[in-house]
């Protein structure tokens, strides 16, 4: 191949008449010599052509006049003796004439030969130039084809460079320390437990309360009861998230007891150059995160104060430690080299000594918008976490992104600020018309803003710092446990009074029961007292003067006729009333037995799902 590229390079050299092979420049050099040479011969062979064609015509043209004058004095009979000379000249002049025209002939077939020369001499002139024209077409394309190869090659060499960075930032992953201590490791175990039970026993327990259509019970994220599965799910949904909120922020002790904020946006819109300048408030000598046209945050990364500069990862649920050149060394073609490694990699966390972090946490996140799905799944994760967002636009951008609206709408509930940045790039009128447009396109999707922060890398740190410091930490996450500690002896306390209201119902119709029951004896002994009289009426007579018989008077039949009729009609429907209502009771009170014993069975779950929260949440109350 070498040797190709030499030939090519040696041919382009020799067309161009530079030296690079002297045996072929010589060569080329004689022939355009000799054609040369042979075109200024053919040349001055014309000319001499020319002037003989023009002697040989000039000494014919006096001949002829000769002649004329000859024949005339023949004619006449006198001869002029100067005319006899010119005869005589003219014979001189014929012979050289012949001379001249054996000449012209002469010179005719040299300038033919040499025109039949010049011809071959330009025709292989011709062919030279051709081949010539090729070699420089073969060249051209060469160097085409080596710049290409040369391209290639520059992109090889940058593929090779980042896989041997990726290599050293796996292999610094992998061999990564983990830096939890006892206290932490234990901590975590115990958050686990108190998980477990969370989305165990305690779902269980409301499962059982929501299923028991007797008991019916949910208390909601805002208080109001409701039934049914569409309860027991909102239900579960409130405590479930609010557990994973507190839970993550308990788990990240950078987190815990701090108010966190969230930069999001697109990619590119300048949010790390913003957290770098909170980080430093512009002074030289403080680290920063990497910041490059190329590397942009391509894992969310939390910023806190500390002790002391670091450099960890979660992975796992461990925290592990890297160095800072390690740190600096990840960027989005970095991890799209090793994309099982990044999905490892949850989060990273910096600290600083820094007075400006006390109390405060801040999150730089990838752009949700981004095409990686997982990528828009880990900041939305993360930043859920946060008191607060700062939404940061490129003021050069034009358009805010339809994904990130959605996303915004449909996932976050947090207070949201926006940040116009870059905003030194521009007219004052131009940037007023870009947060007009933000403006009125976000309230249009119903989005509310807390603020509208104008910054740029020359503008006063105050503009971005002062916001910041305003926004209201979440508390909710701190009490938690104590909520919802609260929340389950509510229920413990709700069932109890409902056991107690049952227990009092079911005696009620208890003794509802027994007070029908006295009734209905109290109606039959009063039949009875009546069947009794009504028999006594018609008393026995005996007549000497007709045969023996019952008898009564008028007022006893009357008597007897009103006891029949209130024995058949009146205590029968009295009885029959009695009866029904006495079924009634002793189906009631059957029933509100059964409620007393879902009651009490609930009671029970909710007691021990109460004794067992503080057993599982003992250290964090």
């Amino acid at each position: 191949m070498q040797q190709q590229w030499s030939a090519l390079w040696s041919h382009f050299f020799v067309v161009k008449g530079k030296k690079t092979d002297s045996g072929e420049l010589e060569q080329s050099n004689a022939q355009k010599a000799l054609l040369a040479e042979e075109q200024e011969r053919s040349s001055q062979m014309a000319k001499q052509k020319e002037k003989a064609e023009k002697l040989l015509s000039d000494a014919r043209q006096e001949i002829a006049s000769l002649e004329e004058k000859m024949k005339a004095m023949i004619s006449d009979g006198k001869v002029d003796p100067s005319l006899a000379q010119k005869f005589a000249d003219t014979d001189k002049l014929k012979k050289k004439i012949k001379e001249l025209e054996g000449e012209l002939e002469d010179a005719e077939d040299d300038l033919a030969d040499t025109e039949k020369k010049l011809k071959n001499k330009t025709a292989e002139l011709s062919e030279l130039q051709s081949k010539n024209e090729k070699l420089v077409s073969a060249y051209e394309k060469s160097v085409r084809e080596i710049g290409e190869i040369r391209q290639e090659l520059n992109q090889k060499q940058e593929e090779l460079g980042l896989k041997m960075q990726s290599l050293e930032f796996v292999q610094n992953i992998l061999t990564a320390q983990v830096t939890e201590t006892k206290d932490i490791a234990a901590l975590n175990r115990s958050i686990d437990v108190f998980e477990a039970y969370v989305k165990g026993q305690y779902t269980d327990l409301m499962s059982f309360l929501f299923k028991a259509e007797s008991i019916g019970l949910l208390w909601g994220p805002e208080g109001n009861q409701k039934g049914g599965q569409e309860g027991l799910n909102a239900k579960r949904e409130f405590i479930h998230s609010a557990f994973d909120q507190w839970s993550a922020t308990k788990r990240k002790s950078w987190l815990d007891g701090k108010t966190s904020i969230a930069f999001i946006g697109e990619f590119s819109a300048g949010k790390t150059s913003i957290v770098n300048r909170i980080l430093s408030q512009d002074k030289p000598d403080v680290p920063l995160l990497p910041v490059s046209t190329k590397a942009t945050t391509a894992i969310p990364t939390y910023i806190a104060g500390g002790a002391k500069a670091s450099y960890t990862f979660i992975a796992d649920n461990k925290r592990k430690t890297i160095t800072e050149s390690t740190f600096k060394s990840v960027s989005k073609e970095i991890l799209d080299q090793v994309k099982g490694v990044s999905s490892l990699i949850k989060y990273f966390v910096m600290t600083y000594q820094n007075a400006n972090l006390n109390g405060l946490s801040i999150l730089d996140t990838p752009g949700f918008n981004s095409n990686d799905a997982e990528d828009a799944d880990r900041t939305i994760e993360v930043i859920n976490e946060c008191d607060a967002l700062f939404w940061v636009f490129d003021v050069n951008a034009g358009t805010i992104n339809k994904t990130s609206i959605n996303q915004i709408k449909s996932k976050l509930e947090k207070p949201l600020y926006v940040v116009i940045n870059k905003v030194d790039t521009k007219s004052k009128s131009d940037v007023d018309k870009v947060e007009q447009l933000i403006k009125s396109t976000l309230q249009r999707e119903g989005i509310n803003v807390e603020g509208y922060i104008r910054f740029s890398k020359s503008a006063p740190l105050a503009d971005i710092m002062t916001p910041i410091k305003s926004v209201t930490r979440d508390a909710t996450r701190d009490s938690f446990v104590q909520d919802f500690g609260n929340d389950i002896k509510q229920i413990v306390d709700l069932l109890e009074n409902m056991y107690k209201e049952q227990n009092k119902n079911v005696s009620d119709w208890d003794q509802h029961c027994d007070q029908l029951t006295e009734q209905i004896i109290s109606c039959l002994n009063i039949m009875g007292q009546e069947c009794v009289e009504a028999y006594n009426i018609p008393h026995w007579e005996t007549h000497y003067f007709s045969s023996d018989r019952y008898e009564m008077s008028k007022w006893e039949g009357d008597r007897l006729k009103g006891l029949l009729d209130s024995i058949s009609t009146t205590r029968i429907n009295e009885l029959a009333g009695l009866f029904d209502q006495r079924i009634e009771a002793a189906h009631n009170s059957q029933l509100a037995y059964s409620i007393l014993g879902d009651y009490k069975a609930a009671l029970d779950k909710a007691n021990e799902c109460y004794n067992e929260y503080k057993k599982v949440t003992k250290q964090f109350r």
